[in-house]
């Protein structure tokens, strides 16, 4: 996947009900993400979850899930929408969507890429300020990507609780505070 692309990705934060075991309902979550990734979806180019350290629009005690369903293109939404509704990927949904207590969503364009998402092991979100333009300011968060090897995502039309750039890594990222970082652990769900 390549920044040129510019995919989309279709975000869910979730968790589970406080009376759910977490091997249960990371069994069912696997079991929707493989069902799903064997249905060969048209536009549905990966299908991943990890596990997330406290965000304020998740849960403040409890583990809490990140879903990211990368999609060639706005219409790849609807297609994925369909299909995680039908066949073996809506069984095991409607088998996992007995367990969740509570979840948000929200869409993100590709806008830079040196990493592959399953290789990321921190989250950093941030918010532009009014004033610079997208352009100098994805300029200057890139800058602190340590490594290199990060990737940036933004947030579409507004749409989910999070803040309005995503930047994922393998390391944490020494973003300075005046762009008032939101970093997180981000392990990959296997």
């Amino acid at each position: 996947m390549t920044a040129g692309d510019n995919p989309l990705a279709y975000v869910f934060w979730h968790w589970p009900r406080p009376d759910v075991p977490l091997e249960s309902y990371e069994a069912k979550l696997l079991s929707f993400i493989k069902g799903l990734s064997s249905a060969q979806v048209p536009g549905l180019r990966e299908a991943l979850s990890f596990r997330v350290g406290p965000l304020p629009w998740g849960p403040e005690h409890s583990t809490f899930y990140e879903d990211w369903y990368v999609v060639k293109d706005f219409s790849s939404l609807d297609i994925l929408a369909n299909a995680a509704v039908s066949g073996s990927a809506g069984k095991a949904h409607q088998t996992i969507v007995k367990d969740y207590m509570k979840g948000a969503g929200g869409v993100f364009r590709l806008v830079t890429n040196d990493i592959r998402l399953s290789e990321s092991r921190f989250v950093s979100w941030t918010d532009k300020a009014i004033g610079p333009s997208y352009s100098s300011y994805i300029e200057e968060i890139t800058k602190f990507t340590g490594d290199g090897k990060a990737d940036t995502w933004q947030r579409q039309l507004a749409l989910g609780p999070s803040r309005e750039f995503c930047i994922h890594s393998r390391e944490v990222l020494g973003i300075p505070v005046s762009l008032r970082p939101l970093i997180s652990k981000f392990e990959l769900v296997r």
